[in-house]
This record gives C-alpha cells, structure tokens and sequence, in this order.
C-alpha cells in the first residue's frame, strides 16, 4: 500500500507543481550561473525551484527519511537525479554520490534540511564544495503570493500566478578547509543584506 501511496504522490505532486508552475512569473534578478555548480537554498524554497530549474542536469541530495521520498519522487518526474542521504565534513555514502556525479552534474543541497533549524546554515555545503571543487551558488526565492505551512521551515508554495523574485549570490570556491569558516560568514553577511 505504501508503495501505491508514493506512485501517486510521485505523479500527482509533479502534476500539481507543473500547473502551478505555469502559472508563475519568474522575475530572475541576475542571471542563472553557467557551468556545474552546487546551487544552495533554504528548504522552504524547493517547490519553486524545483519548477525553475527542472531539465537542467541537476543532481538533488534528498535524505532518507519519508519526507525526502516526497520530494524525490516528483523530482525525477522532472528530469532530476538523487542522492539519498546526508551530506557532512566526515564524507557520509551521500557525499561519495555526489562527488562522482559532480564530475558532469550541477548538485543541488538545502544547508538547512532536512530537519533544521530553520535558515542556519550547515557546514555540509562547504564540505561539499570543497570535496568536488564546484563553487557555492546561494539561491534566494521571495513569493509574493504563498501558502506557508505549519512545518518546521515554514515551508512554501507560491499560490496560482505569484511573482517570484531568484536572487543567485556569486561563486563562493572552497579551495581548502581553512576556508570554510571566512567562506561561512561571507555567505551569512550576504545573505543578511539582501533580506
């Protein structure tokens, strides 16, 4: 039965998301990066994103719990792949996928999930970057019209013909672990400025 629930979410959430997608009126403040990237984001944005960036040889990590079979089911409808699990600085089976899909895939990590805190970042993502030699692309996502739900992370779905502004940061390149923690808090200035 549990497998029939998850075909069905699988096909109808990817449904759901495509006409809602439609509708939406991307507004991209600065151009999509080019070249293979890690493209980081919080985890209340995946929807939109998921919609924006789909077809585009993108590699999601997406944990293991139920939660992460929510999402990776109508992801691969979208032509994404993934890798189940964690990513950490101590290299988990997730990060070892990664780093051999890096080679020709942009990946694509929320450093806040799977569980929180909400909108603190992990070091996970600079660990990733540093491990694949990709740099960090911060996306940021603003609805102006959402659904906001009662999770953890407040978790967003832009309702029918919502603008939604994409804010990407520049390239942020981990070229060794002593710059993970400077690296760490450029990214958190940033990101408190363009609030």
């Amino acid at each position: 039965m549990n497998n029939i629930l998850l075909f069905l979410e699988k096909y109808l959430g990817a449904f759901l998301v495509k006409i809602l997608g439609i509708t939406w009126r991307y507004n991209l403040q600065n151009p999509k990066p080019g070249g293979n990237v890690i493209f980081a984001f919080w985890h209340r944005n995946m929807v939109p994103l998921l919609y924006l960036h789909k077809g585009e040889n993108i590699v999601i990590l997406a944990s293991t719990s139920k939660d992460g079979e929510l999402i990776t089911g109508p992801a691969k409808v979208f032509g994404y792949q993934a890798a189940r699990g964690s990513s950490g600085r101590k290299g988990s089976s997730a990060t070892r996928k990664l780093i051999k899909f890096a080679k020709n895939n942009s990946l694509a990590i929320t450093p806040d999930g799977p569980k929180g805190p909400s909108k603190k970042i992990k070091d996970g993502v600079f660990y990733l970057s540093y491990f694949t030699k990709l740099p960090i692309v911060f996306v940021t996502v603003k609805a102006e019209k959402e659904y906001v739900f009662d999770t953890w992370d407040k978790f967003s779905l832009p309702k029918f013909f919502s603008k939604i502004n994409i804010n990407y940061s520049e390239l942020y390149y981990i070229n060794s672990k002593e710059e993970i923690e400077e690296t760490k808090t450029q990214l958190i200035k940033y990101l408190k400025k363009i609030k």
